[in-house]
């Protein structure tokens, strides 16, 4: 059936006057934030920040950026340096439940690499790869979705480690999304082997000298904006709870520019320390009128490299530029594209499994019938 809009229309008229209230107070609440931020700035800049240990508090409560970078009010311009390469990895997966015919647990990783400007094509690898249980054989129960997702995160930073290149250039490393893992460090073995295996590959790709770049589109983080609140906010002062840090970065960020570099508190800072210790700028990369803000995450050694972040930033505004009016990296959408499962390669798959399995004299289930219901003229991919 479809939506009831006659029963639902009353409810449209109010989510508009909700929405209206809430885009108002946004306005007041941005002045407030800027005011803020420049007086942050200034007693930065002047060494009269004031202390406060619940900037490093490991409590998700003060998850919250960090000064690490003077002018924390500033818009930094880029300024092209030469050129570079660029590779880029993304995954896909595929996991199943108990409705499934057969439990298939399966990550698929692309990487994508090229040199702008170059006229040569870019180079794909592409890895496929069951996923194995903690004697290294292909498990056959139902993972857990998270464990899947960490497993696929991890083969993404292993595949950025393991790139090399013929040439001398700098090599700017690309990923989608965060740089920090929300689905570590859980419980179990398998968990902890796989984080730590994660965290090796940052270093790896740190000691290799790649300069990593981790890319969130459209960000509702408040990590700037919750700094501030533990700064100069007493819990009895009108709050910024309607604002993220998209809203604030919109009204100081030209097109083309990056925010000051901020450390990152979370409560896996612990697990990211010295040189993959993490850090994080916002970054423009929309047009006049019409601004984009973006979430970008490094690592210490290229968060202390004025050249390294410059690269990161014209890599990413080169790349973009490249979507047109939707701006978003290139290679990275061809990393994506790459590693795209489709659920027809789903049905493939098993259906080789199952065939192979029969011809061994193994008999599998069947899929529920449940699910055979719910997939008649369903979606194309996972």
């Amino acid at each position: 059936m479809p939506i009831n809009y006659l029963e639902i229309q009353a409810q449209v008229k109010e989510y508009c006057m909700r929405a209206r209230h809430i885009f108002q107070v946004r306005g007041q609440q941005t002045e407030l934030a800027l005011k803020l931020l420049q007086r942050c700035a200034h007693d930065f800049d002047n060494g009269l920040l004031p202390e406060n240990s619940l900037l490093s508090s490991p409590h998700p409560k003060y998850r919250c950026a960090r000064p690490a970078e003077h002018k924390m009010d500033a818009c930094f311009k880029c300024h092209p340096l030469g050129p570079y390469a660029l590779v880029a990895a993304d995954g896909s997966q595929i996991t199943s439940n108990h409705h499934d015919a057969l439990p298939i647990s399966l990550i698929n990783i692309a990487g994508v690499s090229y040199q702008p400007g170059s006229g040569d094509a870019p180079k794909i690898n592409v890895r496929s790869e069951f996923i194995r249980d903690e004697a290294d054989a292909i498990s056959l129960k139902f993972i857990p979705d998270d464990q899947v997702n960490l497993a696929r995160d991890v083969a993404e930073a292993g595949l950025l480690a393991d790139w090399s290149t013929q040439d001398a250039l700098p090599l700017v490393a690309l990923c989608d999304g965060t740089l920090e893992l929300f689905h570590e460090p859980r419980t179990g073995a398998i968990h902890e082997q796989l984080f730590n295996d994660y965290l090796n590959k940052l270093a790896s790709i740190n000691q290799a000298g790649k300069i990593l770049g981790g890319y969130i589109d459209k960000p509702r983080a408040r990590l700037v904006l919750r700094m501030l609140e533990i700064l100069y906010r007493p819990s009895s002062s009108p709050d910024l709870d309607e604002l993220t840090d998209t809203d604030l970065f919109s009204r100081i960020l030209a097109p083309g520019c990056r925010s000051a570099i901020f450390r990152l508190n979370s409560p896996s800072s612990p697990f990211f320390t010295d040189s993959i210790s993490l850090f994080f700028f916002y970054l423009n990369v929309g047009r006049p009128k019409n601004p984009w803000i973006v979430r970008v995450e490094t690592l210490q050694v290229t968060a202390g490299q004025p050249d390294q972040i410059l690269l990161l930033q014209q890599a990413l505004l080169d790349q973009c530029k490249l979507m047109s009016n939707r701006p978003y990296p290139y290679i990275l959408h061809r990393a994506h594209e790459e590693a795209m499962v489709s659920f027809a390669e789903k049905e493939e798959l098993t259906q080789t499994l199952v065939q192979s399995l029969q011809a061994s004299g193994v008999v599998f289930g069947e899929k529920s019938y449940k699910l055979d219901a719910k997939e008649l003229g369903k979606r194309t991919r996972l």
